[in-house]
């Protein structure tokens, strides 16, 4: 397989991208800070693993580590202001002692805090919890940008003068002591968010990482390649599926293109695409990761969280809303491709999809973590024996053993888990692992494996690695889940969430559809220049409260506002993710940002689906779940179909207008506009036909 790489990307393309996303330059450490830093990253997630599966925590301690340690990492790797050089400054090194002695005093404190905060303040109390927002306020706009730290610090100034604001803004005012301790706490920025971040996100990057490490992540890429890259529009086709990997698990869109478009918007361009397209096709396909189950970029922690619904639950009614995500891009691509005439990648550049197929089971982590899932297990033990098992693959490869020899941890959590009661899950994992190691103890002596010691040194080191990866891809979610924390904190302190509720009800009236389209709107408006899970995190503290008392499911309300602050990163004017895409292919911004709409323009029309019919959520009926499924199917193609305006050569107006109908009755969900839109859509496809087999005869 040759070189996929396109020499006419540059480092300086990258770093357009990565503009969009974080807020400070990182700095290039040397020395002992260098070493301490590589350290502290090492622990951080190592200190989670712990906590989560052997040494007990208090909830706030434990909290409060999570964001203040990631808050001195960050206040190192990112320079505050110009240049980063390759030194920590006197100021950072103050902020740190500023995290840490918030840690400490929670910590030796913990006893009365928890009977004083918000009501019976000190002194100390106070100073710690001001410096503690500033240190939040801080960490989040070096490592996410600006935009929510000022969206925290309007929040901030409306708790001190809303007794000189009119109508639903007005509240009675807090002083320093009451607010800061308040905000600083438990219903603030160590609340729901932080805690999801803390027990499930964490986990998880984490594991996204060991599987990066252990080469699962390349072993993705290349069956995408191999899959897909022979097929019409190829290079695309491989961008869209290789994106999910990295898409699901990041919780921000931005940082999704620029990992993936690095390596697949080169390889589009090359194949034909226009660089705006390969920008949009890019910035839609990672964005949609985040709408994948079963992490689906940290909203699904979150939502379980905020709703007390089950984790598994919610990525099972995740799936079918995904499915049609991505069939609307796969459309729009295979329609331009054809519209292009851009055909597959040459055979001699892709790898070999049976040799691939063949080292299979090196997805044994997924597997493991799969079946921990779904025999109802805890989210944590899932996520942990997903990373040991992941250790079991870095080894195999060290080892250089034939892959075959993964099936055996897989299989033996598959069967213990079915077949053996009574065990707990830890003990579980700790037989399949133990498999594992002497399946590849026995293939080394077969194999005649030589080098174990080295193999060994060269896993534990591939650990580290891991572990340091896994913090600097959590810091960022660390710093806007504290810094969302902030802002429901005021939200729930001044009662503006029942006041907003009270206020959108009330200019909605009776009408559902008109609550939706504003639910929509803010959804948006929050998402556009924050990461997913901030904005998802705000908008269901303001907007789902109202939209539940209209008797909306909690459920499909809440998938409703998390798809809509997911697509509002690829949403002119503010479309981060789609502006990191056309930098990366040296595309105009705008042009970009549209394109990536209409290819994700589904994710637009699908959640009003969710409210309308729960079936394509997996709740109801099997007749209702199948006729639901598969006619929202033929919509969202014939929406993309209509968008695109090609179907056997050049949609006239005409047919495009009816296909386009055609699909909003489909997307509907009721038996009788899916009646409709069967016959509509049928004619228009039977008249396109014979129009176009005349034409050519």
């Amino acid at each position: 397989m040759t070189d996929r790489t396109d020499p006419e990307h540059t480092d300086a393309a990258t770093e357009a991208a990565t503009k969009f996303d974080f807020g400070a330059a990182t700095r290039d450490l040397t020395g002992w800070q260098k070493a301490l830093i590589a350290a502290l990253c090492v622990a951080y997630t190592a200190f989670h693993l712990v906590v989560l599966n052997a040494v007990a925590l208090d909830a706030w301690v434990f909290r409060a580590i999570h964001v203040n340690l990631a808050a001195v990492i960050v206040f190192a790797l990112y320079a505050p202001f110009g240049r980063p050089g390759n030194r920590i400054t006197l100021f950072d090194y103050g902020l740190s002692a500023a995290a840490l002695a918030a840690v400490a005093y929670i910590w030796w404190t913990l006893d009365a805090l928890i009977m004083r905060t918000g009501v019976l303040m000190t002194t100390p109390d106070i100073i710690v919890a001001t410096l503690g927002i500033i240190v939040v306020i801080e960490f989040t706009r070096r490592s996410s940008g600006l935009a929510l730290p000022v969206l925290a610090a309007v929040f901030m100034a409306y708790g001190f003068i809303g007794p000189w604001l009119p109508g639903i803004l007005y509240h009675r005012g807090f002083g320093l002591g009451e607010f800061t301790t308040f905000v600083y706490s438990m219903e603030g920025v160590f609340g729901i968010a932080t805690a999801a971040a803390a027990l499930y996100i964490v986990l998880f990057v984490t594991f996204a990482a060991f599987l990066q490490a252990s080469g699962v992540g390349e072993y993705f890429m290349n069956l995408a390649f191999a899959a897909f890259g022979r097929m019409r529009g190829g290079p695309a086709k491989v961008s869209l599926f290789g994106s999910v990997l990295f898409g699901m698990i990041s919780g921000s869109g931005v940082a999704n293109v620029v990992a993936s478009g690095t390596f697949t918007i080169p390889v589009m361009k090359r194949g034909g695409y226009k660089a705006s397209s390969a920008g949009a096709i890019e910035a839609a396909a990672s964005t949609g990761g985040q709408l994948t189950p079963p992490i689906m970029g940290a909203g699904a922690f979150i939502m379980a969280e905020v709703t007390g619904i089950p984790y598994t639950t919610i990525i099972v009614a995740a799936i079918v809303p995904c499915l049609l995500y991505y069939l609307a891009v796969y459309t729009h691509i295979d329609l331009e491709a054809r519209k292009r005439g851009i055909e597959g990648l040459p055979a001699s550049e892709l790898p070999d999809l049976k040799a691939l197929l063949k080292d299979g089971c090196v997805l044994a982590p997924l597997g493991v973590l799969i079946t921990y899932l779904f025999a109802g297990y805890s989210v944590i033990a899932a996520g942990s024996w997903g990373i040991a098992t992941s250790v079991l693959v870095m080894l195999q490869r060290r080892l250089g053993l034939d892959t075959r020899l993964l099936i055996v941890p897989f299989l033996s959590v598959l069967l213990s888990v079915n077949l053996v009661s009574g065990l707990s899950a830890n003990e579980h994992g700790f037989v399949a692992v133990i498999a594992g190691l002497v399946a590849l103890g026995i293939g080394a002596l077969v194999q005649r494996a030589s080098g174990l010691g080295a193999a060994v040194k060269g896993t534990i080191g591939d650990i580290g690695g891991a572990l340091a990866l896994g913090t600097r891809q959590c810091l960022q979610l660390a710093a806007v889940c504290a810094c969302a924390g902030i802002v429901v904190g005021v939200i729930g302190l001044t009662g503006l969430g029942g006041r907003f509720s009270a206020l959108l009800l009330g200019v909605a009236g009776e009408s559902q559809f008109l609550a939706l389209l504003f639910a929509m709107i803010i959804a948006l408006i929050l998402g556009m220049g924050m990461p997913t899970t901030a904005a998802y995190a705000i908008a269901a503290s303001v907007i789902a409260p109202a939209l539940q008392r209209m008797g909306l499911p909690v459920l499909a309300t809440h998938l409703f506002i998390f798809y809509f602050a997911v697509i509002s990163t690829i949403t002119p004017p503010i479309a981060l993710s789609a502006f990191a895409g056309a930098a990366l292919a040296g595309a105009p911004p705008w042009e970009t940002a549209f394109k990536a709409v209409r290819f994700g323009l589904a994710a637009f029309i699908v959640p009003f689906l969710f409210i309308q019919n729960q079936a394509v959520l997996l709740d109801g009926s099997t007749v209702e779940i199948v006729r639901t499924c598969l006619t929202a199917a033929a919509g969202v193609w014939a929406l993309a179909t209509a968008s695109e305006g090609w179907f056997l050569g050049r949609l006239p107006v005409l047919f495009r207008a009816g296909l386009g109908i055609a699909a909003i009755l489909l997307i509907a969900g009721d038996p009788t506009t899916d009646l409709i839109g069967l016959i509509l859509g049928a004619a228009c496809i039977g008249l396109r036909t014979a129009t176009a087999r005349r034409a050519t005869a």
